[in-house]
């Protein structure tokens, strides 16, 4: 047995209280030596949700889906789970999959201070026997040997210096030795309007480098990851194969962002009210759909935005929201067959996605929550179902494809019409840039710039294709005259 993450589906926090204290629980604890009870209330009132520690009333008392930080005997590790109960104390909505990846971080670092047999709370005069050192030299290690992302590794290291601070400032931790030797350093950024700010930053000679050269060749595009845009081969395969695989829903899930640009978080948040109205009552070549906060639908960032669905396609998505298929889904799901429920549900009428304000307390209705729905469903179909088809198709075994790309697909696709429309570059960039909800231009203008470079890199290829050609048939000539 590892040092693992386990899930708790519903954390109320509590404290000990005298067992006459009204709504007092007994909890009964058994040692070897024998055994004990004591008894606890929960820091938040049921009724008003006012704690009684006198801590603010938005500060959480129950926290849904908990990442337990388990140590090899399965016993919970205290100081970690602590340090994470704290910060998110410190969240009016704590966003549980952050604090998942968290925990999944101090899970490595346990493992590997487990597997090397390492005290992680000794710090001995040699600097490299300290286990912060020794754990950012076994990461960097694991980064050179292609084990570790270079970002991967970089958050790790991140969370256990985080951790590790936080020992010292909230938990007295004293180390015989530092953990690290700290220093200062200036960092140059813009602001959403182009303006240059500087601010001050604290760095540790544990720091994980790994900066990655820029290719002018890349196939990707850096936004919120590196995407790759499916040329129109690859996305005719992949329309071909999502009708052979007659899912209707992923059908609709991929054309959705095809079409929109949407990421997932958005596409599986809409709801079935959103797409309930006729047709006709629309005009135009487009319907627009606003998302954010207040919508319904969620956005990365919480931002406001307005989609444009082509009106071909809203067409079929108000067919299908009315369809006994679509109805019988809603009727599985909790609260039964209302519109209020996600267009897009399991065939247990399961959400794909949580929306934020459903994450918080378990709910009480047949889908019972086990993890957070992040769209596991979507890429599970696209590794089980879809990849195999489309790599047949292209015979290509090792195809691979994400769903975040159609989001880079959607905006290459832009670009190419703008461009064959004559659209001015200032145009076009503005176009796009509110079609994408980009905050700077800077990031539309990588879009613009990934066409003019592709287009860039054909001719030298196919110019050098053409030189080389000339110099292999000169030199195979010479071969056969000598």
């Amino acid at each position: 047995m590892t040092a693992r993450r386990t899930t708790i589906r519903q954390l109320p926090l509590t404290e000990v209280v005298d067992r006459d204290t009204p709504g007092a629980t007994p909890v009964s604890i058994t040692t070897p030596e024998g055994g004990t009870i004591y008894h606890t209330v929960p820091l938040a009132d049921f009724y008003t949700g006012k704690r009684r520690d006198a801590r603010p009333q938005w500060v959480a008392g129950t926290f849904p889906l908990f990442p337990v930080v388990r140590l090899t005997d399965g016993a919970p590790w205290a100081e970690a789970n602590i340090w994470l109960i704290d910060m998110m104390e410190l969240k009016a909505s704590p966003n549980m999959l952050t604090f998942a990846s968290i925990a999944d971080d101090l899970v490595a670092f346990r493992r590997y201070l487990d597997d090397e047999g390492i005290d992680w709370l000794t710090f001995p005069v040699n600097k490299r026997q300290r286990p912060t050192y020794r754990y950012s030299a076994s990461i960097k290690l694991a980064v050179q040997a292609g084990e570790l992302s270079p970002g991967v590794a970089r958050r790790r290291m991140g969370a256990v210096v985080r951790f590790y601070r936080w020992l010292v400032t909230e938990a007295a931790f004293r180390p015989a030795n530092a953990p690290w030797v700290e220093s200062d350093r200036l960092i140059e950024f813009k602001d959403r309007k182009g303006f240059s700010s500087v601010i001050e930053v604290k760095t540790t000679d544990l720091s994980i480098s790994g900066r990655r050269a820029e290719d002018p060749w890349d196939d990707h595009i850096q936004d919120g990851g590196r995407l790759r845009p499916l040329p129109a081969s690859e996305q005719s395969v992949l329309l071909e194969s999502l009708a052979a695989l007659r899912n209707t829903e992923m059908t609709l899930v991929h054309l959705f962002a095809l079409l929109t640009g949407a990421r997932t978080q958005t596409v599986l948040t809409v709801r079935a009210k959103h797409v309930a109205r006729k047709p006709g009552e629309f005009h135009g070549d487009d319907v627009r759909l606003a998302c954010g906060p207040g919508t319904g639908i969620d956005t990365k960032g919480a931002v406001k935005g307005v989609l444009h669905l082509p009106r071909g396609f809203y067409e079929r998505l108000y067919i299908y929201v009315h369809s006994d298929r679509a109805r019988r889904r809603r009727q599985l799901a909790n609260g039964g067959d209302h519109f209020d429920q996600p267009l897009f549900l399991s065939h247990h009428g399961a959400p794909l996605y949580e929306h934020r304000e459903s994450r918080a307390p378990v709910s009480t209705g047949p889908q019972v929550r086990r993890h957070v729905k992040t769209g596991q469903a979507v890429r599970q179909f696209i590794r089980d179902e879809l990849l195999p088809m489309m790599r047949v198709r292209l015979a290509n075994p090792r195809y691979e494809f994400s769903f975040h790309d159609l989001r880079a697909t959607f905006g290459l696709n832009m670009v190419d019409a703008m461009t064959a429309n004559g659209t001015k570059y200032t145009r076009a960039l503005d176009q796009l840039r509110q079609l994408m909800w980009h905050v700077q231009p800077s990031m539309t203008e990588r879009y613009l710039a990934y066409r003019e470079n592709r287009k860039l890199f054909d001719a030298v290829q196919d110019g050098w294709g053409a030189h080389l050609s000339t110099l292999v048939a000169r030199t195979l000539d010479t071969m056969v005259a000598a």
